[in-house]
């Protein structure tokens, strides 16, 4: 995991791909399209993208009104002003008559770093997951968000995608296949306990499990790239093999990913020896993504940590 490539990166060059190949896709922008590596896509297809600027509520509704007419329509902005500032537009206008938007949030969790607290997406999971139709992607790197791209265009529904904002460990080989709704398996050291990650933490995870294996503390990795819906296979067997359950997220632990997956041992009946929510509580801060990560427990050495108390 040593080349860094930032998500919204991978994002732009999966979507210039897909746009070569559908005339049907468009773009809708709110003054981020330099933000999200579009400066490709604008130049190929200038007719295929429309610009908002900073006014999100207006460019939902818009994205709602052109995929109503047949398009496949990519709206990208800041997860903070997406899921909070025009969450009335995206369950009004999008979800509600179930229309072909896939809305592109950068910024989410605690990507927006230096910025603080006001650009960074912490609450968006626990928010897109309440809307009906809505499917929620989380992908860990920009491997999987250019692959994302297609999977949410070949989805006839709305699909929240969740990218970060700065460059980030690559953790999948190129041709690393994914499947919605499907978690992947990034470490199988043993079956002393499973950490479900999701974004950003998924590389931590992976760095803490390697971390425990030396201390003879055996863990599973699964990449929780689909946050709704949520692989409950994944989960029950991870439950029924390991016991002791730590999902980790870098957003707030109500209503994320760690909410979800306790939804679904609840639901299911099914009972871990031990389970940990590794996650905000708080409003984050201002700081690098590396930097926060480690200040809220959420790096590596946070989750071997956490790891430890449970066992």
């Amino acid at each position: 995991m040593n080349e860094m490539v930032s998500t919204r990166t991978g994002f732009g060059h999966g979507l210039l791909e897909l746009a070569a190949a559908r005339p049907d896709i468009l773009v809708t922008s709110a003054d981020t399209y330099r933000s999200f590596a579009l400066g490709d896509y604008v130049n190929q297809f200038p007719d295929r993208y429309f610009e908002f600027g900073i006014a999100e509520q207006c460019m939902i509704t818009a994205s709602g009104a052109m995929a109503n007419e047949g398009y496949t329509v990519f709206s990208v902005g800041y997860s903070p002003f997406l899921s909070m500032r025009a969450v009335e537009q995206i369950r009004t206008f999008v979800a509600y008559p179930n229309l072909n938007v896939k809305i592109v949030a950068g910024l989410s969790g605690l990507s927006g770093d230096t910025d603080g607290v006001t650009h960074q997406g912490t609450e968006d999971l626990g928010i897109m997951r309440t809307i009906p139709n809505m499917t929620v992607l989380c992908p860990a790197d920009a491997v999987a968000a250019k692959a994302f791209v297609k999977i949410a265009a070949d989805l006839d529904t709305p699909v929240y995608l969740r990218l970060g904002r700065g460059a980030t460990p690559v953790i999948y080989p190129e041709n690393q296949e994914f499947t919605l709704g499907k978690a992947v398996r990034v470490r199988d050291f043993g079956t002393d306990m499973a950490i479900l990650a999701a974004g950003p933490c998924v590389g931590e995870a992976a760095k803490a499990a390697e971390a425990l294996r030396e201390k003879g503390i055996g863990a599973r990795v699964l990449d929780m790239h689909t946050v709704k819906p949520l692989d409950e296979e994944a989960v029950l067997s991870a439950c029924a093999e390991c016991r002791n359950l730590l999902t980790v997220e870098d957003g707030t632990i109500y209503g994320g990913l760690g909410g979800a997956v306790a939804e679904v041992l609840a639901e299911k009946g099914a009972l871990p020896r031990r389970f940990k929510r590794l996650g905000l509580t708080t409003f984050g801060t201002a700081g690098s993504l590396p930097g926060l990560l480690g200040f809220f427990g959420l790096d590596a050495a946070g989750i071997v940590k956490a790891a430890e108390e449970i066992i």
